[in-house]
Formats: structure tokens, sequence, C-alpha cells
């Protein structure tokens, strides 16, 4: 009796106080109804005050509040509560599945194959992806599909199609004994800092703007980020005088740098990395006994002039003495084309690593046991793609298909995307070279970062908030990637696999820009956020006009 009162009266505690929850509550009034909550479960073992502190440090801006808000959205026009908008649109998070890209035909047939391998007699599965699936079921002589555990490392005919793939793409060598395949690149780089970070005063630099996974990490292992800043007036690229002091200050501070993040293409911001700057981070970290950490994601995903160059290609092609660089080199099914973020596919190369610590590393993996093999299945297919003189004519005429109809399609909102955001008054976008992302600049008035203020949240948070409430896209504000002091961002994908709708929603934020500007507008005399920013008046924000202050307009 006792515990049906004590259950009982929480819940009731719990449904009272969920329903002071409206769905226009601000980020403090959450966080306040939330320790009101905490004090009636303050008897748990795991609470606000017994949980990781390291945990609890830990952000992810991509799955923030402002995803959470778009939650709540989603439900409320479920309900039939309108909204500006006919759907929310994620052009937060690179899920390229999710906002309509199509899937490979031979990919899926394969996978579903081997996962169910009574469909190897069915007619309607092309002769090409079965015989794919009898040779990979074949490799591990497991008689109902791939469903059991493999090596920790991998199954070693993924792992060899992975060799073969590395060794066309570089022209050197691969070591199949340095493959480790992973349940995406997010977990393979979860296992390095894992092993690099021992200390709170083990530094790692990573670029800025960054992927959040990289400082989320850091956090959780107790190390220390050391920042580099990308040159945004540069198209983001490396400025070694920038790395080189801030790796001095961290020296400076007792703090031991292990290693170096290098994101190419890059994410949030979209650019290609020239071979010379790619090769003077080689000879940096040969200098400085750095690893180097190659996040090759988006190695696929190039739409410029640039091409991309892995840093395995790069420190071999230098020779000695910087192709001694310690170097581990992620990729990932999520991206490139295939986009299959879902079945968590991926791999880490290991290049020049001291074998005590290769195995220190595979000793780690082997405590998870082994990646998913759906997984592995993809990321054997996304190395080992149907070729001519192998495949039918048929399988490979309409893989060819497909990649152009993919590759085509993101190419153009590409160019679309970066054409579109220098058209609005306030917004600088440099060109989208490479990955699924621009990441602009919005020059923000004074008065919208006053309004940020009181509300508790940062400037850009504010500005994508309110674009969400409006247009009913969803974007992540450039705080969330950290960015240079006084600069205001936003990350946005081109992933709308629909051309002519991702224009009519950019032709929908254009006018919620100027609606913005219009309710925050700049007072003369105050001071400007960002360089070459746009200055606003009341009246012009009105006309969508702006006074010229960069050379840009």
């Amino acid at each position: 009796l006792l515990f049906f009162f004590f259950f009982f009266k929480q819940k009731t505690a719990y449904e009272i106080l969920s329903g002071l929850v409206g769905s226009e509550m601000c980020i403090r009034d959450r966080v306040s109804t939330q320790s009101t909550w905490g004090l009636l479960m303050q008897d748990k073992v795991l609470n606000k005050d017994t949980i990781g502190k390291n945990v609890k440090n830990a952000e992810y801006a991509i799955r923030g509040y402002i995803v959470q808000r778009a939650d709540e959205i989603t439900e409320q026009m479920a309900k039939g509560q309108k909204m500006p908008f006919k759907k929310l649109l994620y052009c937060n998070i690179g899920n390229p599945l999710s906002l309509g890209q199509p899937t490979y035909t031979f990919d899926r047939e394969v996978v579903a194959c081997c996962m169910n391998p009574i469909l190897l007699d069915s007619p309607s599965i092309s002769v090409d992806a079965k015989d794919r699936a009898k040779t990979l079921l074949k490799s591990v002589d497991y008689p109902h599909g791939l469903g059991a555990y493999t090596s920790s490392p991998g199954l070693k005919v993924v792992r060899e199609s992975i060799k073969r793939y590395i060794e066309e793409r570089d022209g050197y060598p691969c070591d199949i004994n340095n493959l480790f395949l992973a349940n995406g690149a997010s977990d393979a780089v979860q296992t390095i800092f894992t092993v690099l970070l021992t200390d709170p005063k083990d530094g790692i630099l990573i670029p800025i703007p960054q992927y959040p996974l990289y400082s989320a990490l850091i956090s959780l292992l107790n190390g220390t980020p050391v920042p580099y800043y990308l040159n945004e007036s540069k198209g983001w690229a490396l400025d070694m005088e920038d790395l080189s002091a801030n790796y001095k200050k961290a020296q400076d501070l007792g703090i031991k740098v292990k290693a170096i993040v290098v994101i190419n293409p890059g994410n949030p911001t979209g650019q290609v990395m020239s071979k010379k700057n790619l090769e003077d981070i080689a000879k940096f970290c040969y200098e400085h006994k750095i690893i180097i950490l190659a996040d090759e994601v988006y190695q696929k995903n190039i739409y410029g002039s640039t091409p991309f160059v892995s840093m395995k290609k790069v420190i071999h092609d230098l020779g000695a003495p910087w192709n001694t660089c310690e170097l581990v080199s992620f990729h990932s099914t999520s991206k490139g084309f295939l986009g299959e973020c879902g079945l968590r596919g991926g791999y880490m190369e290991l290049d020049n690593i001291d074998p005590y610590a290769q195995g220190q590393i595979l000793k780690l993996r082997t405590i998870t046991l082994c990646p998913n093999t759906v997984g592995q299945l993809t990321a054997e297919l996304m190395t080992n793609p149907p070729k001519e003189g192998v495949n039918t004519p048929a399988c490979v005429e309409l893989y060819k298909k497909e990649t152009e109809l993919i590759y085509g399609g993101l190419k153009k909102r590409s160019k679309l995307l970066t054409e579109k955001l220098n058209t609005i008054p306030g917004i600088k976008a440099n060109e989208l070279e490479g990955a699924m992302y621009s990441f602009p600049s919005v020059f923000l008035t004074e008065s919208a970062i006053k309004a940020a203020k009181a509300k508790g949240i940062a400037p850009d948070a504010l500005y994508c908030c309110e674009a969400l409430e409006e247009t009913g896209i969803v974007m992540v504000p450039g705080s969330g990637f950290k960015q240079r002091e006084g600069t205001f961002h936003f990350r946005i994908t081109n992933l709308i696999f629909q051309t002519e709708e991702f224009d009519v929603a950019l032709d929908a934020f254009k006018e919620f820009n100027k609606k913005f500007f219009a309710k925050y507008p700049q007072l003369i005399g105050l001071t400007l956020h960002n360089c070459n920013c746009l200055l606003y008046t009341s009246d012009a924000a009105d006309e969508g006009l702006g006074v010229d202050l960069g050379g840009r307009r």
C-alpha cells in the first residue's frame, strides 16, 4: 500500500509539473521545471548531484534544444495546431535519407540477401546482388545470414575490400591488420580519444568551428580541447600562424598536446583543404610529435575545383621523414553518396602507430565484441561498388545513374544554397566546396544581441529559434560549433532532395530574415558585430535594404 501511495503521489506531481510546460516556454523555464521535479526525485541513486560531472559538461548542439522544440512542433501539428509552414525541414544534421535522398538498389539488395539468405532464390533480386551476397556469406560460413558476432576488428572480407579501395585511392600499400571497422566514424573516434586522453592536461587540437563530437568526447574523457581557428576570410583555410600560436599557448599552460583533429572536407564549414595546407599540418605534426586524426567522412562530397587528397597520401607523397607521421584516418557510410546514417558503418586506418599501442586499441575494441554486421556490410559496399568488367552492364549502368542523381542534386543544391544566402541582407556565405553544409555569418544587430541575452541564450541561437518558428527550417546556431568571439553563424545542410522544395524554403528563409531585422533594428551609433557587416536601420530593414560597410553590397 505504501508503495502504491508513493508511486501515484510522484506520478501525479510529475503530471502537474508537465502541465505547466507549455510549447512557448523558454529554456530557463524548462530547466526550472526540471529542477522542481528533481526535488521530488532526490531519493534516486542517479540524480543531478551524482551523475558524472564529465557527462554534464559534454554538449552536442546538433541535437540540442532547437531540435527538441522542433519535435514539440511536430507533435503540435499532429494534433491539428496550425503553423506558418506545412512541414518541418530538418537541415540541422547530415541525415540524407530523412530528407528524401534515395538509396542504391544494389546495396540494399545485397544487405537484404545477407541478412535473409532465402532471398537468394527470389526472382526480384538482381544476379549481381546475389553473387556479391553469396561471396560475402561464403567468407564467413554462417548458414542463416550475418547475425552472429564477427571478429573484433570486423569481417576480413570487408577489410580486404577497404584495403583495395585505399590502395587504389592513394597509390600506397594498406595493411589489413591496420583496419578496424566501427559503428560509424564516431565510434572509432571515441576509441582513439579513450586511448589518447589519460590526464586533464592531455590536449587535442581541434579546428574552430568544429564538429561538436570532438569537444564532447574531450569533456567526457576529461581532457583539454586546444582550439585552432580556421580563417573565414580565406574560405575557412588553415592559418598556420594561428595553429602555432595556440599550440605554444597550450604548452605554456602545461598542456601536453597529443593529437590534432583535421576535418577535410570541413564540417561545419564546407571547405576542401588544399594539399599545401595538409602538407603544412604534416610537417608541423612531425616536428612536434603530434598524432594526426584525419576525419575524411565527406571525401566523396566534392563540388568545387579543389580535389580531395587524403592525409595518408599527403604524408607518403612528402617522403622521409614526414612519411613516419603517426596517423589515424576515419571514414563512414553515413556520408558520401550512400548517406546510410542509421546503418552505422565506418572504419579507421592506423598508420605508423606503435605496435603496443595498436594492441591496446584492439583490446579496447574487443570489449564491445564487434561492430554491427549490417554496418560492416555497408562499408564493404561503399568501398567496393559495381565495376565494369566485374558486374553486368545493367548493374553498372543503374549504379552510375543512381550516383549521378544523388551527386548531381548535392552539387546543384550546394551552388543554390551559396547563391541564395548571399542575396539575403545581413548574411555572407563562403562557397560550399564540399561536405553537406554551409556555415554563413549572420550580422546580428545590437538589439537582437540584447534580446538574446535577456532570454539567456546565444544571439545566433535566438536567430535559429525564430527561424524555426517562422519557416519550419531546423538549423544549428554557430555557437554550438564554437566560433570567434563576437561573430555569429548558423549551419544549414544542402540535403533537401527535391531542389524545387529547397528553393522555396530558402525564399521563405529570406522573408523571415527581413522580418527578423525589422523586429530587431540596428540603432545608429551602436557597436556592430562581425566584420564586413551590413548596417540596418529600422526603415532599411522594412525595405530589405542595407548600408554598404564592407564593399560587398
